[in-house]
């Protein structure tokens, strides 16, 4: 938040009075709620849209983010849901930063290896605001949750910091045993620069949007992730999410960046016991 300088005005002398109205408005201006705390999810069009004509539920979801951010170009976040096992299981899901330039993170769509929702990434926040989760469940219902966030640097328009030698260089961390009908982690990253499209270079031309825009991994024929990203995701996309595999075999990640250029990864499961 931007508090104006107050000059003087001219060819008047400030006296203690004047100078106390001063104070105290500054202290009042401190005082604001952040922007977006007092934000209602359905307030915001982007979201609104999502929720569709569906009363949302606030008490599934859980969305973990720092109270302050001090870089928001990379602001850790946890989504989990809160249900009972053997409850309705969360088939999409969508993140959205509303003061933002673009309010959509991310999209999520699971598969039936993924019974209950973990997931974890990192995202750019250009300014305070309050953060959104919307989770649509197999039953019908749609949940909601909302953190606010206080962001000391903006990051979306902070310039990437690119490692054109590692681009594109995928990373994936898969548990060495993984026992039958049990959940375990997986952990992707790749190198990217996820260029917003809102920065200058040297010269002050804006460089170009550049962002990879979407993920998918599939265990077998089976979808397990479908993700859509959009330029609020930060550098190096990194996703982290539980899945209980019904079955072994071949696992296969794939990247693709908004230019069609497309990087894949693939891991093989093997699961014991009953």
């Amino acid at each position: 938040m931007n508090i104006k300088h107050i000059r003087p005005e001219t060819g008047h002398r400030i006296n203690r009075r004047r100078m106390l109205q001063f104070a105290l408005a500054g202290t009042s201006a401190l005082l604001i709620p952040l922007r977006g705390h007092a934000q209602s999810s359905l307030g915001i069009e982007a979201v609104r849209n999502y929720i569709g004509q569906a009363q949302p539920s606030h008490d599934e979801l859980v969305l973990t983010l720092p109270l302050v951010a001090e870089d928001g170009s990379a602001v850790p976040l946890t989504i989990e849901s809160s249900q009972h096992a053997n409850g309705p299981t969360i088939e999409r899901l969508a993140i959205f930063a509303p003061g933002n330039p673009t309010p959509e993170v991310a999209e999520f769509r699971f598969g039936p290896n993924i019974d209950t929702l973990k997931l974890s990434t990192r995202i750019r926040l250009s300014e305070s605001q309050t953060v959104i989760a919307v989770a649509h469940t197999d039953n019908g219902k749609v949940l909601v949750a909302e953190r606010a966030v206080r962001v000391t640097t903006s990051g979306c328009i902070a310039p990437a910091q690119a490692d054109l030698a590692n681009e594109m260089k995928a990373r994936v961390r898969l548990p060495k045993s993984w026992k039958r009908g049990e959940a375990g982690e997986v952990l992707t990253m790749i190198t990217h620069p996820m260029t917003t499209g809102l920065t200058q270079d040297t010269s002050g031309a804006i460089v170009p949007q550049r962002i990879i825009k979407t993920f998918t991994a599939t265990l077998g024929q089976e979808p397990v992730i479908t993700a859509t990203y959009h330029r609020s995701l930060s550098i190096n996309p990194y996703l982290r999410f539980d899945m209980k595999p019904q079955q072994g075999g071949d696992m296969r990640f794939e990247w693709t960046e908004d230019t069609g250029r497309t990087v894949a990864h693939q891991e093989t499961i093997q699961l014991s016991g009953a």
